[in-house]
């Protein structure tokens, strides 16, 4: 004696098996079964310049407000920043501006290159002092003034960095930016025992 459950069975299970069957081709069919000519590359691709980093944690002097230089023998101030770039190749130039003004643009007071160690932390640090007891000393102004240091891979044209064109094997050429990152400090100059 047959079931009844079996004829209901036999009808859910041949649409069943077909659509398995039918997924089964498809998966197999999925790939291609003609050779493709597979081209190799002659050599890696250039990579593309990252921008380098000031190591916040290694800035001097930590604080970015600096009040009352120039009274109770705060004469004397050493600005310096540690660099990070990845690309262990590029030069690293640290320009060192102050007041820097977009209305009355001046270049650089300072430029320091970091020395190149083949690792991405580089082994020197770019300083700056500034003393009031110097004859001209540019921060001897009494009011707040601005200390900036400019870091770069790149060349700076008015404060921006220039962009590289790399030629490529195939007579073509790539756009790599330049970076700059920068750092600032405020210093408020007072009247005090340093003039």
């Amino acid at each position: 004696m047959e079931s009844s459950a079996t004829p209901l069975a036999k009808g859910l299970l041949g649409p069943l098996l077909r659509w398995l069957g039918l997924a089964w081709v498809a998966w197999v069919a999925g790939g291609c079964l003609i050779p493709q000519d597979d081209t190799l590359l002659a050599e890696l691709p250039q990579r593309r310049n990252r921008p380098p980093r000031i190591l916040e944690t290694q800035v001097q002097p930590l604080q970015r407000i600096i009040q009352d230089f120039g009274t109770n023998d705060l004469c004397e101030l050493d600005f310096a920043v540690a660099v990070e770039d990845p690309d262990v190749d590029d030069l690293i130039t640290v320009s060192w501006y102050l007041d820097y003004n977009t209305e009355n643009p001046t270049g650089f007071y300072r430029e320091f290159q970091l020395t190149n160690n083949g690792q991405p932390q580089r082994g020197d640090r770019a300083t700056l002092r500034i003393n009031l007891r110097a004859a001209n000393s540019p921060l001897s102004e009494p009011g707040v003034h601005l200390v900036e240091a400019l870091v770069s891979d790149a060349r700076l044209v008015n404060r921006e960095p220039e962009q590289r064109r790399v030629p490529l094997a195939d007579g073509g050429f790539l756009i790599n930016p330049g970076y700059v990152v920068t750092y600032a400090w405020f210093v408020s100059t007072v009247r005090g025992d340093c003039q």
